[in-house]
């Protein structure tokens, strides 16, 4: 892509027009680190703007403004590219070197690109020099979620790992829930470990535990460590006995299973070979408790 002219001023903060904030993530510790870098080093790398009428908008360097706007500083230097604006996005999304995108950054970037400046998906994959499947997948990670969840990533409340694994599948099923754990989410942090073994159980649960769930996810959780500390603290104390007859009791409720699966299993004019296959894995069990059962002989006769 070629630009017109690029020019590098210093900007008043109060020109810009930052209609593309809602497509960047927070993040408070890059901030943190720009903004100790400016103010030792003054500011390296202009941002990256387009004039429009009387305003100039920002296309890149949301946390290089964050910086120094917690330096309190007024102005920011920026190169002014004379571009259009559909120009300017299809160059952002397709410079991968200065920054690693999130993809869904790069899917709120698609939305504005189709929606409200009128690019089809077919000219945005041309534009950024993608496959239109690639840029299809990206758009359809945001398309049908709910603006308090988008707004719970853009904020960083929610890790985008935590969202595309957790937020975005519980909304496709159920959304009121995902709406419920967002809010919840605002006021209570729960690490991105805590939020996929919630989501696990979660799945695995049925309808009434599930509403007990989302009623106050972090009390879930606490009382599911209390009782994994309880378990483990069992454990510990039975020792190794006490996991030997726990694995017994097991073994013995399948065996029970399997004991009445029989006559339906194994039957009278059988198929040979289906025959030997469904014994197959009964034999091997069978050779390995006549294993076990002299290794106990042998113990007991010393």
């Amino acid at each position: 892509m070629k630009t017109k002219s690029c020019t590098s001023v210093e900007v008043d903060l109060g020109l810009l027009d930052l209609r593309y904030a809602h497509t960047r993530i927070a993040r408070p510790k890059h901030v943190e680190i720009i903004a100790r870098s400016i103010e030792r080093f003054d500011q390296i790398t202009p941002v990256l703007i387009i004039p429009e009428d009387e305003r100039l908008v920002l296309i890149h360097g949301f946390v290089r403004l964050a910086s120094i706007r917690k330096l309190g500083r007024d102005t920011i230097r920026g190169d002014i590219q004379e571009i259009s604006e559909v120009q300017a996005l299809y160059h952002l999304l397709a410079d991968t070197q200065e920054r690693q995108w999130e993809a869904l950054e790069q899917a709120w970037i698609i939305r504005d690109l189709k929606e409200r400046l009128g690019c089809s998906l077919t000219e945005i994959a041309r534009g950024i020099g993608y496959d239109p499947s690639w840029v299809s997948r990206r758009l359809s990670l945001i398309e049908g979620l709910p603006e308090e969840i988008l707004r719970s990533v853009a904020t960083g409340s929610v890790s985008t790992y935590a969202a595309s694994r957790v937020l975005v599948p519980l909304a496709r099923a159920n959304t009121h829930h995902a709406q419920r754990l967002v809010a919840h989410l605002a006021h209570h942090r729960l690490s991105t470990r805590e939020l996929a073994g919630f989501f696990k159980h979660y799945e695995a649960s049925n309808k009434q535990t599930r509403e007990r769930m989302i009623a106050d996810p972090s009390l879930f959780l606490k009382a599911k460590q209390s009782r994994d500390e309880k378990t483990t603290a069992d454990a510990l104390r039975q020792g190794p006995e006490g996991a030997w007859i726990r694995d017994w009791e097991m073994i013995k409720a399948i065996v029970r299973r399997i004991g009445r699966q029989l006559s339906t299993v194994i039957y009278p004019g059988q198929d040979s070979d289906d025959r030997m296959r469904l014994l197959r894995p009964y034999r091997d069990v069978a050779a390995m408790m006549e294993e076990i059962e002299q290794k106990i002989a042998g113990i007991e006769n010393q």
